[in-house]
């Protein structure tokens, strides 16, 4: 488990080494947010993930996220209901800004910072 990735709190600016964000967009226009630096942020409904999306519509190992000094990718864990990056189902795509990722019923954006 990375430590490094948690919810953003009030001031972002005491994150230095964070490179992405990573933001899951509700139909109430409600969102929750990761701060992604580098290393490896595993996506499922398992307590322990730094990720958790917690519905029956996510595996418990859905997919994990990494982030290098150059890149962003995303990969599937083998999940029942896969991974759509900007409407298309993926097995391993590197992604970039203003990707919209679905995750079961869950849409996030991603942010380079």
């Amino acid at each position: 488990m990375n430590s490094d990735t948690q919810p953003i709190g009030d001031d972002i600016s005491i994150y230095g080494d964070v490179k992405y964000i990573l933001t899951l967009i509700d139909r109430n226009i409600q969102s929750t947010s990761w701060l992604l630096s580098e290393g490896l942020h595993r996506i499922g409904r398992i307590q322990g993930h730094e990720i958790l999306l917690d519905d029956i519509t996510v595996s418990r190992n859905h997919a994990y996220i990494t982030v290098n000094a150059e890149t962003i990718e995303i990969q599937d864990e083998g999940s029942t209901n896969g991974i759509f990056v900007n409407g298309e189902l993926v097995i391993k795509q590197k992604l970039k800004a203003g990707d919209r990722i679905q995750i079961g019923r869950y849409i996030a954006l991603i942010v380079k910072v």
